[in-house]
């Protein structure tokens, strides 16, 4: 006599909409009926929390199953209920048909008839009918949930997931229910000061990433793990089987987090600003920063955009202002010694060398190309003033009108769509209120946001002499200096070069006055 070998198929999504039993309780069920039937249990199931919607190779617990390798081990698939092997008709279905093809048998407890149902084409017709009613329950939960989301995306409360930098998750209760929301985490509002302030002050990304590494500043995710009593981990070294207690930071993290509407208190949805009707961001919390401190800082992190060669080793003094004249590639410092090591030699090559055969003569002596660097940017720039670039916050009316006019667009809108047929009253309210701020704000003088020139009382030539190898090189870049290199030799690229900012400051409160001509858009 065969043996019959079953696998048992246990799943439940815990969805509060989704009343259905357990999985102690579908184990206990199936083993009981097995060990009646004399039928041997070569595998046990569970998938928890995955709903019924998710298709059976993609369980985690069931798809190890249903592979090539483990299939070959079991003939039955057993589940308490048709709704714990799917809810979803065309899933169900398509797994009918391929449980046939493997020449197995599904064994469905609450339905004594399925088994033999599946096996001729009106029986088929029998269950697909059947699987539409746990295929139209899935869809009346899903509604529901969909429902509940939406109510709540409008609200202040937090959605779920991890909260931004800068905030904290809380929880309080409100008509007997936990609801989550987000509010400042002080420690974090610090360090996010501290890194609008580096830069402000034109510091780079990974600069700014360096120094929240070395003070071991914990990310937004290890900081969630910390508030769930889990141990920081970095994917990272876990990928190089290393042990690091905590992730890095990056340039792409900081940029991310610098440029995060967030920290401005609004909701965000999919990524972007959530709106209400009347077109406003929905706040959700206290904002880190005010809209001038917000508005200097977008300024800086796009100024910083502007140039790209801005990373370099320490060890070459002109990364991004020599250039191969054979291919436009960065040129590559070079150091040798002789055999004693008691005289050293630097050169620029060619960065593209040896991918770039034709540049592979291309070498110009160190000293022979500062030194006309140093020449011809004093000659350009050495009698002329220093000036720091400062960012004037401008007036917010320009902002608030073009928002005032959208909300009267909207309401006009509304309004033509028969909305406010029932209420004419609050509509004419609102509406002569909207059109009274908006001429209120026509009136006002408008200041546009810059930056602006302010002169620091000495010339480049002065400033030169005070500035390390990094300084210099950004001076060059800045004002688009760039050298070329060839054989033995260097020469200016024949390209304007512009007077550069030397410093990113701003002016927190400035004098409401017309911007001068060298604002800098």
């Amino acid at each position: 006599m065969t043996v019959r070998r079953a696998l048992l198929a246990e799943r439940i999504s815990y969805s509060r909409d989704e009343k259905s039993e357990s999985i102690e309780a579908q184990d206990a069920r199936m083993k009981t009926r097995a060990a009646e039937e004399a039928v041997r249990v070569v595998g046990v199931t569970a998938d928890v929390s995955v709903s019924g919607d998710v298709d059976m190779f993609d369980r985690p617990a069931l798809g190890e199953w249903l592979a090539v390798d483990k299939r070959e081990l079991w003939d039955e698939l057993w589940v308490t209920n048709q709704d714990r092997l799917s809810r979803s008709e065309p899933h169900f279905m398509s797994f009918v048909f391929k449980m046939l093809e493997w020449n197995k048998e599904i064994h469905v407890l609450d339905d004594p008839s399925f088994t033999e149902q599946m096996k001729t084409p009106e029986g088929r017709a029998i269950l697909h009918v059947k699987s539409l009613g746990p295929h139209k329950e899935l869809e009346r939960i899903k509604q529901r949930i969909q429902d509940s989301h939406d109510r709540r995306r409008f609200s202040n409360r937090w959605a779920g997931g991890i909260a931004p930098f800068g905030y904290r998750i809380v929880h309080r209760y409100e008509d007997g229910k936990r609801c989550a929301y987000i509010e400042l985490d002080e420690e974090m509002v610090v360090w996010l000061h501290r890194m609008r302030k580096w830069a402000i002050d034109n510091q780079a990304h990974s600069a700014i990433a360096t120094n929240l590494n070395e003070a071991m500043v914990l990310t937004a995710r290890d900081r969630a793990r910390v508030a769930r009593g889990m141990p920081t981990r970095s994917k990272a070294a876990l990928r190089k089987g290393l042990e690091v207690s905590r992730e890095l930071w990056s340039n792409g993290s900081v940029k991310a987090i610098l440029t995060n509407e967030a920290l401005l208190g609004f909701k965000k949805y999919k990524g972007e600003v959530l709106r209400d009707d009347a077109g406003d961001p929905v706040l959700i919390s206290d904002p880190v920063f005010t809209t001038e401190e917000w508005e200097a800082l977008q300024a800086a992190v796009i100024a910083r955009s502007v140039t790209t060669a801005r990373r370099t080793n320490r060890t070459n003094p002109s990364y991004g202002v020599a250039i191969c004249s054979g291919c436009g590639s960065n040129g590559n410092h070079k150091v040798s010694h002789n055999r004693d090591g008691s005289v050293e030699y630097r050169y620029y090559t060619c960065g593209n060398w040896p991918n770039s055969n034709r540049c592979k003569r291309i070498s110009c002596r160190a000293e022979i190309l500062e030194e006309t660097i140093e020449i011809l940017f004093l000659q350009r720039f050495g009698h002329e003033r220093v000036t720091k670039r400062v960012w004037v916050p401008g007036s917010d009316s320009a902002k608030e009108l073009d928002q005032v006019e959208a909300k009267i667009r909207r309401l006009m809108r509304q309004d033509e769509e028969g909305d406010w047929e029932d209420n004419r009253a609050e509509y004419r309210q609102r509406i002569d209120r909207l059109r009274k701020r908006r001429d209120e704000l026509k009136i006002l003088p408008v200041v546009k946001s810059g930056w602006v020139e302010v002169d620091q009382g000495k010339t480049y030539a002065q400033l030169w002499a005070t500035l390390d190898l990094e300084g210099r090189r950004k001076r060059l870049l800045e004002s688009n200096f760039r050298m070329m290199i060839g054989e033995g030799t260097a020469w200016p690229e024949k390209v304007p070069m512009q007077k550069p900012m030397v410093i990113q400051g701003e002016v927190v409160s400035p004098e409401p006055k017309p911007a001068p001509a060298a604002l800098v858009e």
